[in-house]
């Protein structure tokens, strides 16, 4: 192991802490080189990473509807951690032809990660990726400064941090992990086909949200485009940021990061799901939930 990576999609933040906070902690504990890869925005996505046998990766995403992010999951499936069949330990330490060291992360508002952490860690299987822990943080909600306030907070990255030099122990003592016969680590959820969570208001009635976007209160809005440059779709217009020309994943950034507070969602059913989301969930504190092989 030469290299620990922060790969992350992250844009409101959360899940980006989380698992920077473990790959440096990783990284303290191994001597190994820490690198940091964002692929929230459009021009970051250009082209997908690759991996090998000299590194260990970190990888981040948010779950949206107990999904991985099905817009950005093609991308997410293009990134290869190029697993083969060392057929020793020492081939593989000596930078051989297994592939890399893979540890899925989710974060999720306050309700429940669903089926995304399987999923992701499916998806890192499936490229050649070693999996060999899991993590799920509760983080504040995209939609909600109510959900998951404030998470993950001063205690979830220190406890990001001791699950990260947790795994650098058992990698450690137990070198037969990175190459030879291998077992994906062992995650709650269904196997495919993934189970989206349905979006409900009053009555237990179904709403579809997808095409619901934000607006812009002009009377607030400076024109600064930041709302533009921060849409991990490029969907908001630099030259008029009232307008969303494409696809809105209601990922929050626009909203949540706007200085002047001029972006929100008006939609009577979104904030009614909303509504109701913070009513049962606003107050429960979920603990994070970590995954070894054994």
């Amino acid at each position: 192991m030469k290299n620990v990576v922060a790969l992350f999609f992250s844009p409101t933040g959360g899940t980006g802490k989380v698992v920077k906070s473990m790959a440096r902690a990783f990284a303290t504990a191994t001597g190994c080189d820490y690198l940091e890869i964002d692929v929230t925005l459009p021009g970051t996505r250009d082209s997908a990473p690759e991996f090998g046998a000299n590194d260990v990766v970190f990888f981040g995403v948010p779950v949206y509807i107990g999904r991985v992010p099905n817009l950005i999951r093609p991308f997410f499936a293009s990134i290869k951690g190029n697993r083969a069949i060392a057929e020793t330990v020492d081939e593989t330490i000596d930078g051989g032809i297994d592939g890399a060291i893979g540890i899925p992360v989710v974060t999720y508002g306050n309700r429940s990660y669903d089926d995304a952490l399987i999923e992701l860690r499916d998806i890192m299987e499936e490229n050649g990726f070693r999996t060999v822990a899991a993590a799920a943080f509760p983080a504040e909600h995209s939609f909600s400064t109510t959900l998951a306030r404030g998470r993950p907070d001063e205690k979830d990255l220190l406890l990001a941090e001791e699950f990260a030099k947790k795994i650098a122990e058992i990698l450690k003592n137990n070198p037969h992990y990175l190459c030879g016969d291998h077992t994906p680590i062992a995650v709650p959820g269904n196997p495919p086909p993934y189970t989206y969570y349905k979006a409900v208001i009053s009555d237990n009635k179904s709403i579809d949200i997808r095409k619901v976007k934000p607006l812009t209160d002009i009377s607030k809005c400076t024109g600064c485009g930041l709302c533009a440059r921060l849409c991990p779709m490029g969907s908001i217009n630099i030259s008029d940021p009232s307008i969303t020309d494409r696809i809105c994943i209601k990922c929050g950034a626009c909203i949540k990061k706007c200085p002047q507070g001029a972006k929100s969602i008006t939609d009577h059913d979104y904030l009614e799901h909303k509504r109701l989301l913070e009513e049962e969930y606003g107050n429960v504190i979920k603990k994070a939930e970590l995954f070894y092989t054994t």
